[in-house]
């Protein structure tokens, strides 16, 4: 009985070890400054739209039944032997709250991927730990589907419903381009040099509709100076990047558009110890301006935004 105990608690401990949508960031903890992820954010978050139980459906056949928002995602990819960076997903409004990741020195990695990833687990619990291509994302929900006797013939079964039922996907973005929106990467690709971290980051839990011109001028050059920065400061640098949801605004009458933009670094020496730091915030709008503060300001100009007490990077006034 010993081994087949022992092989029990192996499997349980990898399941453990690999699960990407969580309880909290422990697995991939090392993203945040002094292993403290920033705090606020949890009640400005909206509960995930429920769907209700009737005759034809029951609760394991639901995506997303009755779990918690926001979501707490260690960002993982096909192949990939690693977590990459930490995101807060805002369920309820299908937006990410924050990514929270380490810049890399060095020459951004070459092309982009020409597509951008799901997370199957924001969907069931069960299904696979990595970010997945949409067609992957329905194989996978209907061998989920299969297993556990989820009719395909009702529509809350289908794998396109079970997806717009827990996340942004293409069609969203499609609709947000035509509004004059971006794919506006919280954690951008430019801030990596490996092929790996940088194909992470396109996933739609990293990005909310950015407008256009924000993200290819103020924005775009807001993340060209954190690069900088880093490369002429740090030994390592960690960024939080946001976005404070319009509650009145939206694309494709899902997804909420922001209608703010921020950002918070700590850069640190070779010794782990903050040498510098900074915020910024920027309207997302045609008319945008960006202003440049410290973290405590930006900090007490989101508490204004989201009605809360945030601490954004704890430990990191310089």
């Amino acid at each position: 009985m010993q081994p087949l105990y022992l092989l029990i608690v192996a499997v349980a401990l990898v399941a453990l070890g690999t699960a990407e949508v969580m309880n909290d960031f422990s697995s991939c903890i090392k993203y945040f400054f002094g292993e403290k992820p920033p705090t606020g954010f949890e009640k400005t978050a909206f509960p995930v739209p429920e769907e209700h139980l009737n005759e034809n459906n029951v609760p394991e056949c639901l995506a997303a039944y009755q779990q918690s928002s926001p979501a707490y995602i260690c960002q993982k990819i096909p192949k990939g032997n690693q977590y990459y960076f930490a995101t807060l997903y805002d369920r309820g409004r299908r937006i990410p709250l924050y990514s929270a990741y380490l810049v890399q020195k060095g020459k951004p990695c070459g092309e982009r991927p020409g597509f951008f990833r799901l997370e199957p687990q924001l969907i069931h619990r069960e299904l696979s730990a990595e970010s997945q291509q949409i067609q992957e994302t329905k194989n996978i929900i209907k061998n989920y589907n299969n297993r556990t006797g989820c009719n395909p013939r009702f529509e809350e079964n289908r794998e396109t419903h079970k997806i717009k039922q827990s996340q942004a996907f293409d069609d969203d973005y499609n609709d947000a381009a035509k509004q004059g929106y971006d794919r506006g990467h919280l954690n951008p690709r430019q801030h990596h040099n490996q092929e790996e971290f940088c194909d992470s980051t396109f996933t739609f839990t990293n990005v909310v509709a950015m407008n256009k011109e924000l993200n290819n001028k103020i924005w775009n050059k807001h993340e060209i100076e954190i690069k900088e920065i880093m490369e002429s400061h740090c030994e390592q640098m960690y960024v939080i990047t946001g976005a404070v949801p319009d509650n009145d605004k939206k694309v494709n009458n899902r997804v909420y558009v922001p209608s703010h933009i921020w950002s918070a670094y700590c850069c640190v020496n070779n010794k782990g110890l903050p040498i510098k730091s900074g915020g910024v915030l920027a309207h997302n709008d045609n008319n945008a301006q960006s202003q440049t503060m410290m973290v405590n300001e930006l900090e007490e100009e989101l508490g204004k935004l989201y009605k809360e007490e945030i601490k954004l990077i704890d430990g990191c006034q310089t």
